[in-house]
């Protein structure tokens, strides 16, 4: 969906990523190697950003580093589109799908859906849903490695998801109030 919104692929990876990250700085070299892409269409992609003001560049010796500028008059709206289009949430989802229908709903809550998190920030996750457990753990080992942050979480059956739902004042009535990022289903919808 970014990518169509913000005509290419690359802008959209490198958006994505870099205003997922906002407290972080990146040199080509390094995004070239997270983001699998080459360095010439990235440094070319990063300088048009940097024009246009939506990154920042500062130069240390000879290396060109880039970050999301903060200032930028859509930041917020750019940090909440990486995270619920092209950064946290296609990462989570790419995780879990070979979970398939087991997971009936899966969403991100806490500080990285209120837009509140920073580059140490951890990652909340809720997954309902007849799971195995060590399968969930393996795949969100898989994107820890990714995404560089740490992932906590939560598994609930459906039965349990909904009795719990039903708690005022509870843990999932509290997570179901705020904000949240969908990964795969419906959380209401349970």
């Amino acid at each position: 969906m970014l990518d169509k919104l913000v005509g290419s692929r690359l802008r959209a990876k490198l958006i994505g990523w870099l205003f997922a990250r906002p407290d972080e700085r990146f040199f080509v070299r390094q995004l070239t190697g997270l983001l699998s892409e080459d360095s010439t269409n990235i440094s070319r992609e990063l300088a048009r950003l940097a024009e246009m003001g939506i990154l920042v560049c500062q130069e240390e010796g000879r290396q060109k580093y880039y970050q999301a500028n903060a200032q930028c008059a859509v930041f917020d709206e750019l940090r909440g589109l990486a995270l619920k289009t092209a950064g946290m949430a296609d990462i989570m989802r790419e995780a879990l799908s070979p979970l398939g229908n087991h997971v009936a709903s899966a969403f991100l809550y806490g500080s990285q859906a209120s837009g509140a998190a920073t580059s140490t920030s951890d990652v909340d996750l809720l997954v309902v849903g007849d799971v195995d457990e060590t399968a969930l753990h393996s795949a969100v080992s898989r994107a820890e490695e990714r995404l560089h942050r740490r992932v906590n979480y939560t598994l609930l059956s459906r039965q349990e998801f909904k009795r719990r739902k039903r708690e005022i004042g509870g843990f999932v009535a509290r997570i179901l109030k705020g904000p949240k990022i969908a990964i795969l289903g419906v959380a209401n919808e349970l």
